[in-house]
């Protein structure tokens, strides 16, 4: 699998890292922020205290390094795959979100006492994501 490194789209790998980045930052910022903050039950102060705690350049940073991250393995598995073009690409991303997003996040959110439409709202922002880095992934090749 990694004898195809070679093959990856480096720019395309930067590229969807940061557009994962970006839309959670439309997502959670401009969109849906304050639904964000009730759903999960946070109070005005206690989102101040979490900013305090992660300054935006630890908070952002690591973000955008999990994303790159991320990106780098959806890569390698789209080039094994041999995946190319749009529709491969969107069905690859929401196939990576059914496994990390419900599989993973469905079992998180069952211990968790906050309420499903905080999952759904992660959820979707998790599937738009996946499947924009899918279509850069496999059309950039």
């Amino acid at each position: 699998m990694l004898s195809k490194l070679n093959e990856v789209n480096w720019l395309a790998v930067v590229v969807a890292g940061v557009a994962m980045f970006l839309i959670g930052g439309i997502w959670y910022g401009a969109v849906f922020a304050k639904l964000w903050q009730r759903l999960h039950g946070y109070t005005d102060e206690q989102v101040k205290a979490m900013q305090k705690a992660r300054p935006p350049q630890v908070f952002f940073s690591i973000m955008i390094v999990a994303y790159l991250l991320g990106a780098v393995a959806m890569a390698v598995l789209a080039v094994n795959l041999g995946l190319h073009g749009i529709f491969e690409g969107a069905v690859f991303g929401a196939f990576i979100w059914l496994f990390a997003t419900t599989a993973i996040g469905l079992t998180d959110q069952i211990t968790r006492t906050r309420p499903f439409a905080a999952y759904v709202l992660d959820s979707s922002y998790q599937l738009v994501a996946f499947v924009v880095a899918g279509i850069i992934l496999a059309s950039w090749r």
